[in-house]
């Protein structure tokens, strides 16, 4: 018996499957993630809605898994770039370079950086999700320990916050286009960007009210 052959466009397996989160991150960046549906993605990726389903179960399933390939690339953009570090980089080097990478990261999967924070569009409750998010909150974690080894948790939670939501705030606003003075020409953007991952450094490394453990700064 002759088999018949596949339509031109279809896909096995995990080329359909990254075919599905490829159109994720088009319609992401077209329309914002609120766009997205799971029959649009089928058809980009050029099958039918019903065997597309089964990669992912829903919407959200299919968004979740987009969103836990973003926390895994965010986690090895930030150790890649403490790995490219020299031998001797000192503590202050390495909590640099997590703001770098995640900067890096932000820079180059635009569509992840958008939707992977939308935790009301996931599955939070997914184990490979939740993984992933512990991983991409590592490196910071412990550039940031290391930074400040005597610090207690209040002061660890605090100078953790400082650097997230500053280096975040900076991809963010960057993102929606805002503040073009900071961001025009490209290299003014690149100065802004190391000026103020050397700012939070020092900030980090700064005593506050409370934080008796820590020795003042020199």
């Amino acid at each position: 018996m002759t088999a018949t052959p596949k339509p031109k466009g279809k896909h096995h397996h995990g080329a359909l499957r990254r075919a599905l989160l490829d159109a994720v991150a088009d319609i992401v960046l077209a329309a914002g993630p609120d766009a997205v549906s799971l029959r649009e993605c089928a058809r980009r990726a050029g099958v039918s809605h019903s065997a597309a389903a089964p990669h992912f179960g829903d919407l959200r399933g299919l968004l979740t898994s987009f969103a836990t390939e973003g926390n895994l690339r965010l986690a090895h953009s930030m150790t890649d770039a403490v790995a490219a570090l020299p031998p001797a980089a000192d503590a202050r080097a390495r909590l640099a370079a997590t703001g770098h990478g995640y900067m890096a990261f932000a820079r180059d999967n635009p569509a992840h950086f958008r939707l992977m924070f939308r935790t009301d569009l996931l599955d939070t409750a997914d184990t490979a999700w939740q993984c992933a998010v512990r991983d991409s909150w590592a490196p910071l974690a412990e550039a940031m320990a290391a930074h400040v080894p005597g610090a207690d948790g209040r002061a660890l939670r605090a100078r953790l916050t400082l650097a997230w939501a500053a280096v975040h705030g900076f991809c963010a606003l960057r993102a929606e286009g805002t503040g073009g003075d900071l961001w025009n020409p490209e290299d003014r953007a690149q100065e802004v960007a190391d000026d103020l991952i050397a700012l939070i450094v020092t900030a980090c490394a700064m005593r506050a009210d409370g934080d008796e453990r820590l020795p003042p700064l020199v």
